[in-house]
């Protein structure tokens, strides 16, 4: 039986995968509706756990769901941006968030607060605010309700401090307290992690949007080393399922090269809406985003274009897997 694992780290954290290949990085999973797609064998590690199992205690931080433990890597950016604006003032990650968490009690749902009045209340606490601007209130003003409910929760954003067991972050404080203004141990040491770091880089994958015509250039003479098994050589990645830049649609892009193998002819008839060219070392692929392929068997995505898998890049040993969709609304 294939095991079965759930993304609990990302765009779409709850995502139910099989893991059909795992022998090689990329490694090659399905969905329950049957897309296939590769993603590295690191960030399968990192962002997906089996079935049933905790999430791992280094992303408790960032969770955004503690009933499924999940991680919307979406709403904890938006809520890291929210806290480092404050921080740029506070000039410390735990007072920012504990101010963002008082200002939000006191200035409650009400977007016609007194700011003045606030202000008034907050400086009660000991905290220096005056390099605070009409910016930062009218954003503390608009924060969503799912966004406050984060930022008021006990567990989000509340950074650990590995060296300093005995201190937490703001989380772990009394209702209404504020950390001490001096805590030079805790401005040392906090490991900050931004909630979009990893997920957002792309490794020697360039695109380009013009109306629904996608570009995407990768320089095959690049390396970014082996994979853990140490069979394929990775040349360029996604790293994951990312939204195309201004577009609503996400790709999936591996390409790899097994050094000690020699290539076949590869499949060309299987690729869908995928247009390559090969010009020295330069490969450029193109796709329609116009195009669609159909529903999914659950019909919560529409193909727009694939591969058919891993497939050989024309006249060259390197290999191609690309998935390109989007969800129905």
């Amino acid at each position: 039986m294939t095991d079965r694992y759930q993304q609990f780290l990302g765009s779409d954290p709850g995502m139910i995968v099989e893991l059909v290949d795992g022998s090689v990085s990329p490694n090659l999973v399905r969905t329950e509706e049957g897309f296939e797609f590769c993603i590295s064998a690191e960030d399968f590690k990192d962002y997906y756990r089996k079935e049933g199992s905790p999430t791992p205690q280094r992303w408790a931080h960032l969770v955004t769901d503690p009933d499924s433990g999940s991680v919307d890597s979406r709403k904890m950016a938006e809520v890291m941006d929210i806290l480092h604006s404050f921080e740029e003032v506070l000039q410390d990650f735990d007072r920012s968030r504990a101010f963002v968490r008082e200002a939000l009690k006191v200035l409650g749902r009400n977007s016609k607060a007194d700011i003045s009045e606030a202000r008034r209340q907050l400086e009660t606490l000991g905290l220096n605010i005056t390099g605070l601007t009409d910016k930062h209130w009218d954003r503390l003003l608009t924060i969503t309700d799912d966004l406050r409910a984060l930022l008021l929760s006990d567990h989000c954003a509340v950074l650990q401090f590995p060296d300093l067991p005995e201190i937490r972050g703001a989380g772990d404080q009394t209702e209404g307290q504020v950390p001490p203004q001096s805590r030079p141990e805790a401005k040392k040491t906090p490991k900050k992690i931004a909630a979009e770091g990893r997920i957002g880089r792309m490794k020697n994958v360039d695109m380009d949007v013009q109306g629904d015509n996608l570009t995407i250039t990768v320089d095959l003479s690049k390396e970014f080393g082996p994979s853990k098994s140490g069979k394929t050589i990775i040349v360029a990645s996604t790293e994951g399922n990312k939204t195309i830049p201004g577009r609503i649609e996400k790709i999936g892009l591996n390409v790899y090269r097994q050094p000690d193998k020699k290539g076949s002819k590869g499949r060309r008839q299987s690729f869908k809406n995928v247009a390559m060219a090969v010009e020295g070392d330069r490969l450029s692929i193109t796709v329609d985003l116009s195009v669609e392929l159909g529903p999914s068997k659950s019909g919560k995505t529409i193909m727009i274009a694939s591969t058919g898998g891993n497939q050989l890049v024309y006249g060259r040993e390197e290999k191609i897997g690309l998935n390109l969709y989007r969800k129905i609304e």
